[in-house]
């Protein structure tokens, strides 16, 4: 075992550039998976945002397809970590009806 930790080790001092760059690189790689991460949950909370405005605010119904597009956008969505916010307006247009209001 004690063999194991001194090759280790001398391995480390022989390539500690090589290991250096390595490291830098796997740190950007993961800066750039969180930031392409938060960049598509941004994108599929503003498109929850405008389904919200176009059929709870202007419509006040929600067809059967959307919602069926909706479902899966917010599973999306909630699987990267999306908040309360998305959460609500999902829910608000899912209670929606699916036929648009008879006029008397």
């Amino acid at each position: 075992m004690v063999n194991f930790f001194k090759d280790l080790l001398d391995f480390v001092k022989e390539n500690w550039q090589l290991l250096t760059a390595f490291a830098a690189s796997l740190l950007y790689m993961y800066r750039q998976i969180l930031a392409t991460r938060k960049g598509i949950r941004a994108l599929l909370r503003a498109d929850l945002i405008r389904l919200y405005n176009k059929y709870h605010d202007d419509l006040g119904y929600c067809p059967i397809y959307v919602k069926q597009s909706l479902e899966d956008e917010y599973q999306q969505y909630h699987s990267l970590k999306g908040n309360g916010v998305g959460t609500n307006l999902y829910e608000a247009l899912m209670a929606l009806q699916t036929e648009p209001p008879h006029e008397k």
